[in-house]
């Protein structure tokens, strides 16, 4: 999978969100807010492709926390990546 193209994170009154732009304006509906380590793992695999092995082993080796852990984080941030087709 790849983060879809185009799609950048923004800064608004200091929250990191994500909007998804509709072909006639913005779409409200499709705003997802990003803590500090989401936005991390954006920035990370923006411009590559990768799996959820891949968000986990990241997570396991730069917040150094134990694998189940890491794998039941990155199965739910890229969940809700799917879920708003931010995802290909």
């Amino acid at each position: 999978m790849k983060i879809t193209e185009g799609l950048e994170i923004k800064s608004i009154v200091g929250e990191k969100v994500l909007i998804m732009q509709g072909k006639v304006g913005m779409d409200m509906t499709k705003v997802i807010s990003f803590n500090a380590t989401s936005e991390w793992l954006w920035n990370e695999l923006r411009d590559r492709t990768f799996e959820s092995e891949d968000v986990a082993r990241l997570l396991t080796e730069h917040f150094q926390i134990d694998a189940v852990t890491a794998e039941t984080d990155a199965k739910a941030w890229v969940a809700q990546l799917v879920k708003i087709n931010a995802i290909e």
